[in-house]
């Protein structure tokens, strides 16, 4: 594929899981110097914690991997952000695997073995489908999706690491409860929470940012509200 159409990937950054060592370097070798950024993981778990440590517009994902296999980690995944796009690839080429990576959320099929031009040409597709979205979401402050920064009178505002996650679950999540387990799941680790620690920290991000609107659900969790 010529050198000047894969410069079109260049604003996207993706995420490539695939247990196989071989497979995952060639992939790596066609993606990465086109790429803002690119992260590869092994498996599922270590797939699904380089999500939440970055901001990823794309996923490309095998399916059967030790861990956690490609579905369960798309099913996390979109829990957390419902928008999250990826392409599934599997050596498997069955209409059920395929009718699941529909069902899962995925914006495009692959079968292995992979044809690198072929993964180029499906990413750069579905980089179409990758929603450039920024948000006026008061007065004051505005939100980059894709960057995930945060913009405060023009000028962007950095929050601490955990306060910053907790923001942009509720962001992904806007006008839609954000419950205590995934707060737990996305934020700290998967580890239990005194609820009152999360209360606290939001306290903290509604005072810098006195304009939003953070509404808790007793027992349940949160709500971000536009």
């Amino acid at each position: 594929m010529h050198r000047q159409t894969l410069n079109l990937l260049k604003n996207i950054s993706v995420l490539v899981i695939e247990d196989d060592k071989l497979a995952r370097t060639a992939i790596k070798q066609g993606l990465k110097p086109y790429c803002k950024s690119f992260f590869d993981a092994k498996d599922g778990l270590d797939g699904l914690e380089l999500f939440k440590e970055h901001p990823i517009d794309i996923i490309i994902t095998d399916i059967h991997m030790p861990n956690l296999n490609g579905f369960e980690m798309i099913k996390e995944i979109l829990k957390l952000k419902p928008e999250q796009l990826f392409i599934v690839m599997t050596s498997y080429d069955t209409d059920q695997n395929i009718l699941n990576s529909i069902n899962e959320g995925a914006c495009n099929f692959l079968r292995k073995p992979l044809d690198i031009e072929e993964l180029q040409t499906a990413l750069l597709l579905n980089s179409g489908s990758i929603k450039y979205k920024k948000l006026q979401l008061t007065d004051e402050i505005l939100i980059d999706y894709q960057s995930e920064m945060i913009y405060k009178d023009g000028e962007a505002v950095y929050l601490s690491y955990k306060n910053n996650k907790i923001f942009w679950i509720l962001s992904f999540n806007l006008n839609k409860l954000v419950s205590y387990e995934l707060f737990e799941d996305y934020v700290y680790d998967g580890r239990a929470i005194n609820k009152g620690t999360l209360h606290n920290a939001i306290l903290r991000i509604k005072r810098q940012f006195q304009s939003i609107n953070i509404e808790n659900i007793p027992n349940l969790g949160y709500i971000l509200k536009k």
